[in-house]
């Protein structure tokens, strides 16, 4: 019988939890728009005009990928590979990147981290992910944020990898075209030791083209190292209030053992590293400088209700434009009620010890 009333209390108990859980997700939670959603859309539609200037770019120079996709943004990935190829790539992060809500992730992330009109942020990106790139540039000149952006032209597979249409070149129309108000201050190769260690001569050579038709003088050091050291001095110097680093930059994550653990999204704090070869990211945030890390691209857009390689069309990403709340007191009074059931089982429990009488047999001499 008290294995029967156990057993009753504890179904009590899960049932009020459990419909206590529903009632609160359906009745007692909150949506509403977040205060700054006009900047986040237009944000987006930013975005959106700049990709079509890409796409008019590329049109005039007959560029075509030879990736095998139906994404609406399709032009913004590159070629699967090139002579500026630096590094393996995921087609679905590629495709998934173009989607221009991630300017309004941005924009989100920029209000929580406190960032506003006339502050300073930092920009790390290569070729890799330049719908993300244009994004985040998107996002920064909506909220009228300074920039200081620092790019490498060398690209991994499907990014802006087309020797003919590189991150300078696409930079360089939104300069002209588009009103982008940001240009690089710091330009370099980018593959190994962001010095070029890894691509071909012929790749090389389109990447110094690309630097001269675009009238950038490129940045080659003498080590990894060196390339860290000067990227974080000219972010010191201009005092910078955050870093945004967009892809896998050797620079940004660096060669040592923490690299691969950076955490993607907004961060104000990483477990230290001491490491020499730590990258840019690390020896910001050393000196309390917050950053937002843009490299698994899936997983920031599953966490944000983005559609992950949408096919060809895209649906609004509703709950990034949200906030939802749950009224804590009625979940209070929820787990309380359910606790109830608990506390009686635990009281009955320590009766029934107590006036448990144990039967020793009595010892036959």
């Amino acid at each position: 019988m008290n294995r029967l009333n156990l057993n009753i209390r504890l179904l009590i108990t899960f049932l009020i939890l459990l419909i206590g859980t529903v009632a609160a997700e359906l009745f007692f939670r909150k949506s509403q728009p977040f205060e700054f959603v006009a900047e986040m859309k237009e944000s987006v539609s930013l975005t959106k005009k700049w990709f079509t200037i890409i796409e008019q770019v590329k049109n005039e120079k007959g560029i075509k990928s030879d990736a095998s996709t139906n994404v609406p943004y399709n032009f913004m990935i590159g070629n699967e590979w090139s002579e500026i190829t630096t590094t393996l790539g995921s087609l679905e992060s590629k495709e998934t990147s173009t989607n221009p809500d991630f300017s309004a992730l941005i924009v989100r992330l920029l209000h929580e981290a406190k960032i506003s009109k006339g502050d300073k942020v930092g920009v790390v990106l290569s070729g890799s992910f330049p719908a993300l790139a244009i994004s985040v540039l998107a996002a920064l000149q909506t909220m009228e944020v300074d920039a200081v952006v620092m790019s490498s032209i060398g690209a991994s597979t499907y990014g802006a990898n087309q020797p003919e249409v590189t991150w300078s070149d696409m930079e360089s129309a939104l300069n002209k075209r588009g009103g982008l108000k940001y240009s690089s201050c710091l330009v370099s190769i980018g593959a190994g030791d962001d010095s070029g260690i890894g691509l071909s001569e012929e790749g090389l050579a389109d990447i110094q083209n690309a630097a001269i038709r675009n009238n950038v003088n490129l940045y080659i050091p003498v080590s990894l190292e060196e390339s860290i050291e000067k990227r974080a001095e000219l972010f010191n110097k201009e005092k910078i209030s955050l870093l945004i680093n967009i892809g896998g930059n050797q620079i940004a994550l660096g060669d040592c053992s923490h690299s691969l653990s950076i955490p993607n999204g907004l961060h104000s704090k990483l477990i230290g590293c001491t490491d020499d070869n730590r990258g840019l990211i690390v020896r910001m945030n050393e000196l309390e400088i917050p950053f937002i890390q843009m490299l698994n691209i899936k997983d920031l857009a599953s966490r944000y209700g983005i559609a992950i390689s949408p096919g060809n069309n895209y649906s609004e990403s509703a709950n990034l434009f949200v906030s939802n709340r749950t009224n804590k007191p009625v979940l209070g009074i929820i787990l309380l009620v359910g606790l109830i059931p608990v506390y009686f089982l635990g009281k009955n429990t320590i009766i029934n010890q107590n006036s448990y009488k144990l039967y020793v047999k009595p010892k036959i001499s």
